[in-house]
């Protein structure tokens, strides 16, 4: 302090012993007894954001259906983007238990004026459980089947839920009828869903 007074005197500075006693403060050791000091810091909370999800309406009960679109593979998406190609998807509404075709393109199995895109947070995980075949051996058109994993539903008990869905009214994107599948019937673990979020983007067509 003796330096920077007689630099201050020097050319002609002269500073109040106030703010000569904030400059030596400023330099001390902090008081860990501040309450300032205990205060806990206020982090931002994690946002959530909406990502669009497709919104079926179960064709017997009428209740939402939401799947997330990306972690379907983008079905109903743009040529370019779609990491999966499909006119129609199965899945299955579990409020009723009816498993069903739906789709967002106009004229295909399983369309409906009430289905639409709407923005919603992510609840469990959407996943691809089977890619089902119809009973007709000439068709080539298989149906993805997704459902969303959540903490009741996952790939451990899915035969124990599936055993009771309702697979009778299904069909698969050229409307042929889709039994149940043959995985339910086998001894053992369900061999395991597939994320598309994982699988890189197709090329145009």
């Amino acid at each position: 302090m003796n330096i920077l007074r007689a630099v201050g005197e020097h050319i002609g500075i002269f500073s109040s012993p106030i703010s000569e006693r904030a400059i030596e403060d400023s330099f001390a050791e902090p008081n860990r007894d501040s309450p300032l000091l205990k205060t806990p810091q206020a982090f931002p909370a994690a946002i959530e954001t909406e990502v669009p999800h497709c919104c079926f309406f179960c064709s017997w009960c009428g209740q939402k259906i939401l799947l997330a679109h990306e972690s379907a593979g983008l079905p109903f998406g743009g040529p370019a983007i779609r990491r999966i190609e499909a006119r129609s998807i199965g899945t299955v509404c579990t409020a009723c238990g009816h498993v069903a075709a739906y789709s967002l393109f106009r004229g295909c199995h399983g369309y409906d004026t009430r289905h639409k895109f709407m923005p919603a947070l992510h609840h469990g995980k959407t996943a691809l459980l089977d890619m089902l075949r119809c009973n007709e051996e000439t068709c080539v058109f298989p149906l993805p089947f997704f459902v969303t994993f959540d903490a009741e539903f996952c790939e451990d008990n899915v035969k124990e839920f599936a055993s009771r869905w309702c697979w009778d009214d299904l069909v698969c994107p050229a409307g042929h009828p889709v039994p149940s599948p043959k995985w339910l019937g086998e001894a053992g673990a369900y061999r395991g869903s597939r994320d598309l979020m994982k699988l890189g983007i197709p090329r145009a067509r």
